[in-house]
C-alpha cells in the first residue's frame, strides 16, 4: 500500500534443503583456511545447523528489498527493511537476529530474518528492544 517491494527470498526449508546450506557456509570457512571444527562453529553464526534452524519450523522469512537482494547488513538500510522493523509487530512478527544481540541468539545479526510470534508478544519484544532470548527469559 506504500509503494514497497518486499519479496520472500527463503521460507519453509526441508531438511535436505538446511543441510546443503550449512554445508556450503562450512565450504565457505575451510576455504578461508579454516579446519573443519572451526569452520562449523564460524558457519553456524550465518547458517543454523540442520535441525536448529527456524526455517525448518516454517514460522521464519526472509524478507529482502526488490532493488536490493543480497542477504547483507546494506538490507537495513532499504526502504522495506525500515518498513519492516517499524510494522513487522502489527502483523506478529519480530526481527528475530537484531543489531547487538549476537551473545544472546548466537547468530550474527540478519536484518531480513523475521519470526512469528504473534501479535502481543511481538509487540512487548519490539516495543522493550529485546531479542526472543531475552524475552523468554
Amino acid at each position: 500500500a506504500v509503494g514497497l517491494q518486499p519479496v520472500i527470498c527463503s521460507s519453509c526449508r526441508s531438511w535436505e534443503e538446511q543441510e546443503q546450506l550449512f554445508e556450503q557456509e562450512v565450504q565457505n570457512w575451510i576455504n578461508r583456511g579454516y579446519i573443519r571444527e572451526e569452520a562449523e562453529g564460524k558457519a553456524a553464526t550465518w547458517v543454523a545447523r540442520p535441525g536448529a534452524s527456524e526455517h525448518q519450523t516454517g514460522l521464519a522469512l526472509d524478507i529482502v528489498d526488490l532493488s536490493y537482494q543480497t542477504l547483507d547488513e546494506g538490507q537495513e538500510d532499504t526502504p522495506v527493511q525500515r518498513w519492516l522493523m517499524e510494522h513487522c509487530a502489527d502483523y506478529g512478527f519480530i526481527l528475530r537476529y537484531p543489531t547487538g544481540k549476537s551473545a544472546l541468539t548466537g547468530v550474527s545479526y540478519e536484518p531480513w530474518h523475521y519470526r512469528y510470534v504473534g501479535v502481543e508478544v511481538a509487540q512487548a519484544i519490539m516495543e522493550q528492544g529485546l531479542c526472543l532470548e531475552e524475552y523468554l527469559a
